[in-house]
């Protein structure tokens, strides 16, 4: 017998009840997640088995904030709708209002996957085709990780599309693998098989489980620094395989690196240790950017305002002789902060001060701007989300004239806080 095909799977799967003919239909959405341990690296290329665990935060999807007296919702997410009914003729995917010429391989995996898995449990009619509507409102494929939430939205909407019960991170997975993380709120670990399991054995376990709840470490806060919306030069599945293959650093001393790293930020957690958790955070977002640069031809993902915020962060942190605030990157430019909510209106202070625009504060309607004034002129910035008051400290001129500036470097702060996994917000069938 040859191979299984997807096209088989589907033809096999089919399977339409007369007597409840009817067009259903989820929306849901899901939160992106920031890995503190970093994934990089698979055992297995089909299933998405990592070589190595991986903790992240998941970032909350809904950021109150005040704007002319009122108060909006900055949302942080992937909202999708899912489709299905006899009256389709075919599966298609429109992601951000563009309809795909075709459904991307890992998103048919997730799609077939949920499908048998609904087939077998026979609690709904389970019909041959969906349409899926996929919108991310942060910029996609820019290091933000956005195929987290994308899959993490999918895989959680067609469970509940298919009324199915069984633990779904392990299909997100098979989309993205960091989407499994995005199915559970809080601090998550995602673990990678066991490594007593064998190839040749029918299933095998890779599963995302909480740690904590978003409520374990309500003071830690999270900055996005946007640099830049533009898709990254090369793609993370592309530029995993080209690091195991090709870079020694990575054959020689990431996985048990990465092992230490994971001892070192499960203890910094369970002592709500922030000092250590930086540590770790920066070390881990360091390393992974060092192998992207030993493998062949290396993946360069950080720019230069990338690289002003890492001396940015050291700078601030000697200044104040403690761990202030760390950073963090994934396969892209853009920038995490995190730091406890005690330090940041003068973080917020200091980032405006140095990556600001300068000049007259244009406010694009429904957009907070932070304005500061520093280095002998005002500057300000886009705020996203989170709102926190103007510092009271004086700023001192000697720190602000250390840290490196680029004027206009960041187009965008998202300003948001640890939140929980994703949301069904309607389900219909007529």
């Amino acid at each position: 017998m040859g191979p299984v095909t997807a096209a088989y799977l589907t033809e096999s799967i089919y399977f339409t009840s007369r007597l409840t003919m009817s067009v259903k239909a989820v929306i849901v959405t899901a939160p992106i997640n920031i890995a503190l341990t970093k994934y990089w690296g698979k055992e297995d290329e089909f299933n998405i088995y990592p070589l190595n665990n991986s903790i992240s935060l998941t970032l909350s999807q809904d950021q109150v904030r005040p704007f002319d007296h009122l108060y909006f919702i900055e949302k942080l997410m992937t909202t999708t709708k899912i489709t299905t009914g006899p009256h389709l003729t075919k599966s298609s995917f429109s992601l951000n209002g563009i309809l795909q010429k075709e459904i991307p391989s890992r998103t048919k995996d997730v799609i077939i996957l949920c499908l048998l898995r609904a087939r077998l449990s026979n609690r709904c009619p389970v019909y041959r085709h969906v349409y899926i509507e996929s919108t991310n409102n942060f910029p996609t494929a820019a290091g933000l990780a956005s195929s987290a939430s994308g899959m993490a939205a999918l895989a959680f909407g067609l469970a509940k599309l298919y009324e199915l019960d069984s633990d779904i991170t392990e299909i997100a997975r098979r989309g993205s693998g960091s989407s499994c993380r995005s199915m559970k709120g809080g601090i998550v670990q995602w673990i990678r098989c066991p490594s007593n399991e064998t190839q040749e054995q029918l299933i095998r376990k890779s599963f995302a489980k909480q740690l904590y709840p978003c409520s374990f470490w309500p003071e830690l806060r999270v900055l996005i620094c946007v640099t830049s919306a533009a898709m990254k030069p090369v793609g993370s599945t592309l530029a995993m395989q080209r690091t195991v293959h090709t870079s020694s650093l990575f054959a020689h001393g990431r996985i048990s690196s990465v092992q230490i790293n994971e001892e070192k930020l499960l203890l910094a957690l369970k002592n709500k240790d922030f000092s250590s958790l930086g540590t770790v955070i920066m070390k881990e977002s360091n390393q992974l950017h060092a192998l992207c640069l030993d493998a062949w031809p290396p993946c360069v993902y950080l720019n230069e305002f990338s690289l002003a915020l890492i001396r940015w962060v050291h700078g601030i942190n000697k200044h104040f002789g403690r761990l202030f605030v760390a950073y963090t990157f994934d396969a892209g430019p853009n920038c995490f902060l995190i730091a406890e909510a005690k330090d940041m209106p003068v973080l917020q202070h200091l980032l405006v001060a140095s990556f600001g625009s300068v000049g007259p504060d244009t406010n694009p309607a429904g957009d907070a701007m932070v304005t500061v004034d520093a280095h002998g002129s005002r500057r300000s910035l886009i705020l996203r989300g989170i709102q926190y008051p103007a510092s009271s400290d004086p700023t001192d001129s000697h720190l602000l004239d250390s840290l490196p500036r680029l004027d206009g470097a960041i187009s965008f702060v998202i300003s948001c806080e640890i939140g929980d996994g994703p949301i069904l917000v309607s389900r219909s069938s007529c």
